[in-house]
């Protein structure tokens, strides 16, 4: 399995995960301070900054060593990739009503 096919994976399990509820990559204070101010950010740059990120993820496999990683960012590159990431999920939300009808 090459690195994008399990970054594709990666990023969808966890995508999957958060349309459930479930956020097992954030500590619960990010996901407060992060969400406070809504900023636009466009479906392209979002995608752009998940995958880049889910990139280096790839070489970590346990989730405390991606949070270990996601802990490393910077306060605003961080709240960037969960506003990104949510932004992701919405889409993916979108996308699947959209195919209810």
């Amino acid at each position: 399995m090459n690195q994008n096919t399990t970054v594709n994976n990666s990023m969808k399990g966890y995508i999957d995960l958060a349309k459930t509820g479930h956020y097992p990559l954030f500590f619960g204070e990010w996901l407060g301070g992060s969400l406070k101010e809504p900023k636009a950010i466009s479906y392209y740059n979002a995608n752009k900054t998940v995958r880049n990120l889910f990139e280096k993820m790839a070489k970590h496999r346990s989730v405390e060593r991606k949070k270990i990683l996601l802990t490393s960012l910077s306060e605003n590159e961080r709240e960037e990739f969960i506003r990104s990431f949510f932004k992701v999920v919405e889409r993916d939300i979108l996308k699947d009503l959209k195919t209810l009808h």
